[in-house]
């Protein structure tokens, strides 16, 4: 069978690919199409080629924060390489593409002496996924951080977008599902190595020292308003839960682990049930943080 994208350059194409591979759950079907992207010229061509097949699409940029069905995902789904992981610095701002990873920016802007991003070490996943998830942590997150982005939306068409454009909230922002996050300016200030190591050290303790080892996608719920998902959780004793291979971890109520072999059902169900009991005894309805792509 012909594949629809065989024609255009910048693209690697695997067909029928594990998705599991590039999930930080380990758990997922195969994609119809798996597209490594490398210029946004080869973005554009794919997407509308897409379009006009009326395909399904994904960006995925870790895995982090995503449980993928057992069954796969009937679609394309495109992960951003080459330019979209350059960076470079302009002023105080860094200009990143949204397939650099947070860990890289962090150790990259921790060489040339600025600071203000320390609060993200330790977050797995991409600038582009960390942006239009508004990840965070100790009270801070993306929206404090970011200056501005460009997208490929809908109409597969660059737009620009200040700050306060994106719409950002806790743990989302209004881009929207079928928009790209291509860059982004991350706005951050001069400081000392040696303060900047010792805030990402004192982070980084921190964030070990409440979360588990292992497979998950991060939090699975969003904290609501005035409580902690992990809080509650734990208050119903269900802290050691399990269904099949996936376990409501016993350091952190709110990570729902993989123990080796646990798949998308046996999450779901976990999931479902951890829902229905903390509502039944806090009247308190969570929502997942975590996408679940089917």
């Amino acid at each position: 069978m012909k594949i629809p994208f065989d024609k255009i350059s910048g693209i690697k194409v695997l067909k029928n690919e594990r998705l599991s591979k590039y999930t930080s759950l380990h758990i997922g079907g195969n994609a119809d199409y798996f597209i490594k992207i490398y210029s946004k010229k080869a973005l554009k061509k794919v997407l509308h080629i897409i379009k006009k097949r009326r395909m399904k699409y994904i960006v995925i940029g870790a895995g982090t924060n995503l449980l993928v069905s057992d069954k796969g995902f009937r679609g394309v789904v495109i992960k951003l390489y080459g330019s979209f992981k350059e960076m470079n610095k302009r002023g105080g701002c860094f200009y990143c593409g949204g397939g650099v990873l947070v860990d890289t920016f962090l150790e990259k802007v921790r060489k040339v002496g600025y600071g203000g991003a320390e609060f993200l070490v330790g977050i797995p996943g991409t600038i582009g996924g960390g942006i239009k998830g508004n990840a965070g942590a100790f009270g801070r997150s993306f929206a404090d951080v970011t200056e501005k982005i460009t997208i490929i939306n809908e109409k597969i068409q660059e737009e620009k977008l200040e700050n306060e454009k994106i719409g950002f909230a806790y743990r989302r922002s209004r881009i929207k599902n079928g928009s790209i996050i291509i860059s982004a300016n991350i706005r951050l200030t001069r400081k000392k190595k040696k303060e900047i190591n010792a805030a990402m050290k004192r982070n980084l303790a921190r964030r070990w020292q409440r979360q588990p080892t292992g497979y998950s996608a991060g939090s699975f719920f969003k904290n609501p308003p005035g409580c902690s998902a992990g809080g509650l959780i734990a208050e119903c004793g269900l802290r050691g839960e399990r269904i099949g291979d996936a376990e409501v971890s016993r350091k952190h109520g709110n990570f729902i682990v993989n123990r080796g072999q646990a798949t998308a059902l046996d999450v779901v169900q976990l999931v479902r049930k951890v829902k229905k009991i903390v509502r039944e005894k806090t009247g308190i309805l969570l929502k997942e943080e975590v996408k679940i792509l089917k």
